[in-house]
């Protein structure tokens, strides 16, 4: 499947540096930290709906109340000559709503907030085992997944991470992640957000010199 989208994103440099941010990081540390960005987590079905019922009605609200004595069809008279010109209008309003539904703005405005945040939770917890994050010898992998639609990112922790470095920890990695997501600076994101978790990482697990301790690639996992 293509990967295209991504490069209005993360552009070849970027993705270049994320992973060479991923090995800097790791030289340091004996946990594994993984990179993932997604096209988006939650369910989008339901926003050409919105959008047409939304249209729908805003032209029957035009067509038969008006605003302060002005009605559709007097800028549009063939609209009064028959009822099937008024079902014809109504459905390529339909049609015209599929349009905008594909943008991430409108997908966003669509969806409520809880739901986007428990959904890209959901998916993040999901590819942390689809990638077997959770088999590292030690269970010391971090994966630092971003969801583009959405705009939000989640910080999962392995078990042997979560019993020396509390849930709340992470805090500091997700406040500056999320700030540069919201300005669009998805690289920047990426290289502090595993640049601040080396070192929350090396205090704890040590590189072990002289031992191969990285079981997981460095590259970022791009997906649909």
């Amino acid at each position: 499947m293509s990967r295209r989208w991504v490069k209005k994103y993360l552009n070849e440099k970027e993705i270049a540096d994320i992973s060479n941010a991923v090995r800097a990081a790791e030289l340091e540390t004996s946990g594994d930290i993984v990179t993932m960005v997604v096209r988006r987590s939650a369910a989008v079905r339901h926003v050409p709906i919105i959008l047409s019922l939304s249209l729908a009605l805003l032209f029957l609200g035009l067509q038969f109340i008006g605003v302060n004595g002005w009605y559709l069809s007097d800028s549009l008279p063939f609209l009064d000559r028959h009822w099937t010109f008024q079902f014809v209008f109504i459905l390529l309003l339909a049609l015209l709503a599929w349009w905008p539904a594909h943008f991430h703005p409108v997908q966003r405005a669509l969806t409520p907030t809880e739901d986007e945040k428990e959904q890209v939770e959901k998916r993040a917890q999901l590819e942390f085992f689809l990638h077997r994050l959770n088999r590292t010898h030690k269970k010391t992998a971090v994966l630092i997944f971003v969801s583009v639609m959405e705009r939000r990112a989640v910080i999962l922790a392995d078990e042997g991470i979560a019993k020396k470095l509390p849930g709340n920890t992470w805090n500091e990695v997700m406040g500056p992640l999320s700030a540069h997501l919201r300005k669009g600076e998805w690289g920047t994101g990426f290289q502090d957000a595993i640049r601040r978790s080396g070192e929350l990482l090396k205090a704890h697990f040590p590189a072990e010199k002289g031992t191969v301790t990285h079981e997981l690639g460095n590259h970022i996992i791009i997906k649909e």
